[in-house]
């Protein structure tokens, strides 16, 4: 008998995939086969396997050769960098990764694996949160058409007699972008001479383009420049071109916060912002990023907790600072504009001055550092200035700004610098300005240009400088507070202190309080004082909603003068989808304000009009009112009015009456009878859902589509077309030669069509058919056979059944003999 008086020797895995475990014998032993022991391996001797791969727990999905050399494991280098280690580490050829530096390595023999420990800095990044380039982007859309707007308001005063203006839009659109041009008729019809002027007045008349993919928009015409917080807009007449942002909602233009960090092993990252959990995510071993912040605002906290496949949790927390003043690192944005400054804007239809040029330019340099520059030039005018917005850590932002310019041969300079820091239960900023008395821009400019072609003012028969009307406050310092006490309300404060250029300062101090109350009412009370005059003002008010639509409120006033007022005011809502709507207001007020105030209102709005009558004033000045508004479009040769376009708009087309049409799944109304319907407040660059309900169609009528997602380009609409058209479908029973049905299964084709399939009985459902109809059937044992439908034109009668139609299949073929192929 054999005894094992040793200790079992390691059990190895040969390439062939024999496993055995061979006892030790003793010296001499007997054996019963009388083989001899296998051979003892040498120290030179090698092994190779075909293992999966681990790298820090993650296990890859392919086998790699491993080669057991002298204790060590050698593997491909290519292997290790595909398994995420980088070429500077791993090499090239066979790598022995038991000597790589920071490595361990171990043999898992139940699960047949190479086990790899590195260092998860060798790891590659991982960006959690799918990046926003990455996200689904819609083309905006607009179909070539025309909108006019109009208001009617027409009033009669005590005294002033009676007067009627009407404001209008034109607009017209399509792929080359988009035209519009407003103005105002005023009619004098009753009242003293000169009570107004009659006339027709032009405001506006501009063509305008968008590039999304460039995030440009071009606009000639009349214009206002863009401008930077510490520089003014003018009206130009000219051309416009610059970045906008608007035509992008998917871009974030400003710094969102980034945490990073790294996993040793496969790890669940959860990401906590302001103590509300944001996201949840899978990480791999290695070093890793989260950039799928919120868009928040201001200052908060966000706690990264880091749970590993062990079960270990590692939190941390990092402060941040979120404001749109920044611009991302790398971006940029600019506007220039050039032309003739605009004069007597609203009094003059086409009176052009003197031309101008405007710019602007802003560019992130970093995530907490953004540059600004801007320049403005005329005929005597030159001025230039740059500015910068710096993020200090959490604690807010800075920003600071300083130009220079030269007006009609006089110098000045402009010093800017503020603080904002915004947070979760409080807000502090304070913003100052300093001007020197010759400083101005294109708006002082315009306004000494105007007087200098006027008479002269004069004072004490001397003439008064012109410097004395037009120029601009030599010092404004601005500080505003506000906090949030949760069940006390909230807080406000601000201090305005203004400097005109004539030396007279005004400083005014502004309290608030607010709180809600039960249900949805509010208490809100303020407080002003003139510091300058060190008189008080102060206003008392009580809102109380009675239900969703009806609501009032009573104030109580008290003005510089001691003279106290008392206001009551009611108001019903309008429905969002249309109705009445009215309100009315009283005030008691002291005789040297005229007398106790009096205002009433009444609305009705309808998806095509909207209209208001009404009654304002006291008793010895009043006024009554009346209002019609509203928009008629034109598209795909249809009139469709509305109660109001503003934007963008789409006009839904099905070409059947009475079908439901859904934006963002709320219920916008029934096509009409010619089957249109319009969408008039549409937000641009918006990609909103828009819906058809074919569930109410009969059962001969099918949509083409129900469902569609796109965004419309500003001041357009576009011609949505989800035709709803007769089902020209119907059931064909197909018939062998001896009036059979086609075996279950056999396929049919015909030009253009998808497949269609053979049931029982010999009956195919087929959709979409012509006046001729080609069909070729092939059955599941391979024989094949074709014929033709002949239908009517036109619309086809519902469950309408065709046939039965003769296809002759060729014979089936006979069964080959036993034991020969066939």
């Amino acid at each position: 008998m054999v005894t094992c008086r040793s200790s079992l020797h390691r059990c190895c895995l040969a390439l062939s995939g024999l496993l055995s475990c061979l006892p030790s014998l003793p010296a001499g032993a007997e054996t019963f086969d009388g083989l001899p022991p296998p051979p003892a391996m040498g120290a030179a001797q090698q092994q190779n396997y075909m293992l999966g791969l681990s790298v820090n727990g993650r296990d890859g999905s392919d086998l790699v050769p491993v080669e057991f050399r002298d204790q060590h494991y050698l593997l491909r280098a290519e292997d290790l960098q595909k398994a995420g280690i980088p070429a500077a580490k791993s090499g090239s050829g066979l790598v022995d990764v038991s000597a790589l530096d920071g490595v361990k390595a171990s043999y898992d023999a139940a699960s047949q694996r190479i086990l790899l420990t590195v260092p998860a800095a060798w790891l590659p990044q991982q960006i959690l949160g799918e990046p926003l380039s990455n996200l689904p982007r819609f083309a905006a859309r607009s179909s070539v058409g025309a909108l006019f707007n109009y208001d009617i308001y027409a009033r009669q005063s005590s005294g002033g007699g009676t007067q009627l203006s009407a404001w209008n839009e034109l607009r017209l659109f399509g792929g080359y972008g988009q035209f519009s041009t407003n103005g105002s008729l005023q009619q004098r019809l009753s009242g003293a001479e000169g009570y107004s002027d009659n006339g027709y007045i032009r405001y506006d008349s501009w063509w305008a383009n968008q590039n999304e993919d460039d995030v440009l928009s071009v606009r000639v015409g009349d214009l206002y420049t863009d401008a930077l917080a510490w520089s003014n807009s003018v009206r130009l007449g000219g051309i416009q071109i610059g970045r906008d942002f608007s035509v992008r909602p998917d871009l974030i233009t400003y710094p969102l916060p980034s945490f990073s960090g790294q996993a040793a092993l496969p790890s669940t990252v959860d990401l906590f912002v302001n103590g509300y959990k944001a996201s949840s995510s899978n990480v791999q071993p290695g070093p890793f990023s989260l950039t799928n912040m919120p868009f928040v605002n201001g200052a908060g906290n966000a706690v990264v907790v880091t749970t590993d496949a062990l079960g270990r949790q590692v939190t941390t927390t990092l402060p941040f600072y979120v404001t749109g003043n920044l611009l991302k690192s790398g971006l940029s944005d600019f506007s220039f504009a050039a032309g003739a400054l605009r004069e007597n804007y609203g009094l003059q239809s086409f009176d052009y001055g003197p031309a101008a040029s405007s710019g602007s330019f802003r560019y992130g340099v970093t995530d907490w550092l953004t540059l600004e520059s801007h320049a403005e030039g005329a005929e005597s005018l030159a001025l230039a200035g740059s500015g910068v917005q710096v993020r200090i850590g959490s604690l807010g932002v800075v920003n600071g700004s300083m130009s220079g310019s030269r007006l009609q041969g006089e110098g000045g300079r402009q010093y800017s610098w503020g603080w904002q820091y915004t947070a979760n239960r409080f807000n502090l900023s304070t913003q100052h300005t300093l001007r020197d008395a010759g400083y101005g821009d294109l708006g002082v400019f315009a306004d000494r240009y105007d007087r200098d072609l006027s008479p002269q003012p004069v004072s004490d028969g001397q003439p008064v400088p012109a410097t004395y009307f037009s120029s601009m406050s030599r010092r404004i310092g601005q500080y505003n507070a506000s906090a949030t006490l949760d069940r006390y309300g909230n807080l406000g404060a601000a201090l305005i202190d203004i400097t005109s250029g004539q030396g007279d300062r005004t400083r005014l101090l502004n309290l608030s309080w607010s709180k809600s109350l039960w249900g949805n009412s509010n208490l809100y009370l303020s407080a002003s004082r003139d510091m300058q005059a060190g008189d008080w003002s102060g206003m008392l008010s009580l809102s109380v909603p009675f239900s969703d639509l009806l609501s009032g409120s009573i104030s109580v006033e008290r003005n510089q003068q001691g003279d106290t007022a008392q206001r009551f005011y009611v108001s019903r809502a309008m429905p969002t989808d249309g109705g009445f709507a009215a309100d009315a207001a009283w005030a008691r007020q002291g005789s040297s304000s005229g007398g106790d105030y009096r205002q009433a209102t009444l609305r009705w709005r309808t998806q095509q009009i909207d209209t208001a009558a009404g009654y304002y004033g006291t008793q010895q000045n009043s006024t009554s009112f009346a209002q019609l508004s509203g928009s008629l479009v034109l598209m795909d040769g249809e009139v469709l009015p509305a109660n109001q376009v503003n934007d963008a708009f789409v006009v839904v087309k099905t070409g059947y009456p009475g079908v439901k049409v859904q934006y963002e799944n709320q219920l916008m109304g029934k096509t009409n009878r010619n089957g249109y319907l319009l969408v008039p407040r549409v937000n641009a660059y918006y990609p909103a859902k828009y819906s058809i309900d074919s569930l109410d169609l009969p059962a001969d009528m099918a949509a083409s589509s129900v469902e569609q997602r796109f965004p419309v380009k500003r001041q357009s609409g576009y011609l949505l077309n989800m035709a709803v058209e007769p089902l020209r479908a119907a059931s064909v029973i197909l018939h062998d030669a001896a009036g059979q049905p086609l075996p279950v299964g056999s396929m049919v084709s015909r030009p253009g069509m998808a497949t269609e399939y053979v049931g029982w009985d010999g009956i195919v459902w087929m959709e979409k058919l012509s006046v001729h109809n080609p069909i070729r059937v092939d059955t599941p044992d391979g024989r094949s056979c074709s014929t033709q439908l002949q239908v009517p034109e036109g619309r086809l009668h519902s469950l309408t059944t065709y046939g039965p139609l003769t296809c002759a299949l060729p014979p089936q073929p006979a069964p080959s003999p036993a034991g020969n192929p066939p």
